[in-house]
């Protein structure tokens, strides 16, 4: 059985090889950074930050006196006369800080003032800042069935295991309509217990009228089923029902709840919410891109104890330029998540967000 090639650039060992993190630039223009950086722990000793020194150049001249952007705030100093600058980034927190330049107008490169079209380069390019577990033990083989199968270990820069995924929430989702049946968009459905220990504002509702929430059904007097205050808002207007009604859910459940709004003047009538199985559930994850889409696993595992993870890619990878990221995602499962045990994909991410590290091996699958 042919066994497939992994190429893994693990972090501990990139101290002298600067990346761009997945940069795009404009020919000539280059924002160079170094490599990613190894999440760490959070101690009371130190102030847990890590200085990311960057060069911006042109055609390999530094251009000094430019303004720079991480994650949208602009850093207080400009480039130096070497085309530098620093950024003090976060050890302790997994993260992807895209830089870029948000102010070429007194850019010099070579002791001259930058032209029309190097200034529009330079603001076209951008790289990034990389915080990360490092991978480790990395090996990429087949199946009996053709597929890819990934496995490895996250850790953090001293080798201990990330945080073992926890539960996090429960899941309520639901529609809501007008008086005649029809969706609302743009609602936002709130829930509340009656002690107000916990209160929870949903996503807007779509074009159909549907909506999502995290949600917790408990309160201190432990009932079950749990009465809760729920209102509808949309744009100014607040539906909600009369005093001391209440939409009873069944305690520590995900929930789906149709919501019908009532024609001006009248009260909203109280609706029987349908508990469901499954829950939301919080941890690390290890996934395969080609580029920034994220490629949809046939199977992939919680990280362990011991931080191990595997990933099953169907056999079509084979061939494409892939590379794995990392994430810290909240997730439902139907079944109760468990360390080292499948990650329910229903919620599975399609693209990486900006801020998710990413390019952290390149996995070769022949």
């Amino acid at each position: 059985m042919a066994r497939s090639r992994l190429v893994l650039w693990a972090l501990a060992l990139l101290a002298f090889v600067p990346l761009t993190g997945g940069a795009t630039a404009a020919p000539g223009a280059a924002i160079v950074v170094p490599p990613s950086f190894a999440l760490t722990h959070w101690t009371a000793d130190t102030d847990n930050l890590v200085a990311a020194h960057g060069t911006v150049t042109l055609a390999g001249v530094p251009v000094s006196g430019v303004r720079m952007r991480v994650d949208g705030y602009d850093l207080a100093a400009p480039t130096d006369r070497a085309g530098r600058f620093v950024y003090l980034a976060d050890a302790t927190r997994l993260a992807r800080h895209v830089v870029s330049v948000s102010d070429a107008g007194h850019g010099r490169a070579g002791g001259r003032a930058l032209t029309d079209a190097q200034r529009s380069a330079l603001t076209a390019t951008s790289s990034a800042i990389t915080v990360a577990y490092p991978i480790r033990g990395v090996s990429v083989t087949r199946d009996g069935r053709g597929n890819t199968v990934v496995k490895g270990r996250i850790a953090y820069a001293d080798g201990t295991a990330p945080p073992l995924v926890s539960h996090y929430s429960y899941s309520l989702t639901g529609t809501v309509t007008d008086a005649d049946g029809k969706p609302v968009a743009g609602a936002r459905v709130s829930t509340r217990t009656v002690d107000r220990d916990y209160w929870t504002v949903s996503t807007a509702t779509d074009s159909q009228g549907r909506f999502s929430s995290l949600f917790s059904a408990s309160d201190e007097t432990g009932r079950d089923p749990v009465p809760m205050t729920v209102r509808v808002a949309v744009g100014d207007l607040v539906y909600q029902f009369l005093p001391e009604e209440y939409v009873r859910f069944k305690a520590l459940s995900s929930a789906t709840l149709a919501l019908r709004l009532p024609p001006r003047g009248y009260p909203m009538p109280v609706p029987l919410p349908r508990p469901f199985a499954g829950a939301i559930y919080e941890g690390v994850v290890v996934g395969v891109a080609d580029g920034a889409r994220v490629l949809r696993p046939s199977s992939v595992t919680w990280p362990d104890a011991s931080g191990r993870f595997t990933i099953v890619l169907a056999h079509s990878a084979a061939g494409r330029p892939l590379s794995l990221w990392e994430a810290k995602v909240t997730l439902f499962s139907r079944s109760t998540a468990r360390p080292g045990g499948p990650i329910d994909l229903r919620d599975w991410p399609r693209v990486l967000a900006p801020d998710v590290p990413r390019q952290l091996g390149r996995v070769s699958v022949r």
